[in-house]
């Protein structure tokens, strides 16, 4: 047995309740759950940008042997509802937020490592400063490549668009 040694009286001690662990995983969402964050990106998309701006993103990018990492860095109160996703990947989610996972309200704080499975798409609203990191393995050798190899709907990512700045790192081995 080893030695234990505490400061103060123990009967006052009191241990931190534990917060809940996000799940590990995120599924691809049901299909009624689907139509409504499809439904709702468009109508949001409808309205006039005066009324409902776009926020430009930085999306910074690196492929590197034989993988993939895109991450978005964004400010308190941004919503986000993302991209139908093709391929499994990790997701690194770094900061505080709440994600749409299946049909539940899931708050993120902190450090978190999410396996996410293909098919799915899913809505974030960002507590404070938040980073976002996508990872997954891809032939890709070039970014729109990989875009188009794992997000269904990569023709309409704001990425793309003009107002939107790309960081770029390709390491060929």
């Amino acid at each position: 047995m080893s030695d234990l040694a505490i400061m103060g009286a123990p009967a006052q001690m009191s241990m931190p309740t534990p917060k809940p662990t996000p799940p590990a995983i995120i599924p691809a969402p049901s299909p009624a759950v689907l139509d409504a964050l499809t439904r709702l990106q468009e109508f949001c998309l409808s309205l006039p940008p005066k009324d409902f701006p776009q926020i430009p993103l930085v999306t910074e990018h690196l492929l590197h042997g034989g993988m993939y990492a895109r991450t978005v860095r964004r400010e308190f109160d941004s919503v986000t509802i993302g991209s139908l996703i093709n391929k499994a990947t990790i997701l690194i989610v770094n900061g505080s937020c709440s994600m749409l996972i299946e049909d539940r309200r899931i708050d993120l704080e902190g450090y978190n490592v999410l396996a996410g499975l293909p098919g799915r798409k899913s809505m974030s609203v960002a507590h404070g400063p938040v980073e976002m990191t996508m990872i997954c393995p891809t032939s890709a050798k070039t970014v729109e490549e990989a875009e188009n190899e794992i997000i269904a709907e990569s023709d309409q990512l704001l990425s793309r668009r003009n107002d939107n700045r790309n960081l770029v790192t390709i390491i060929d081995q």
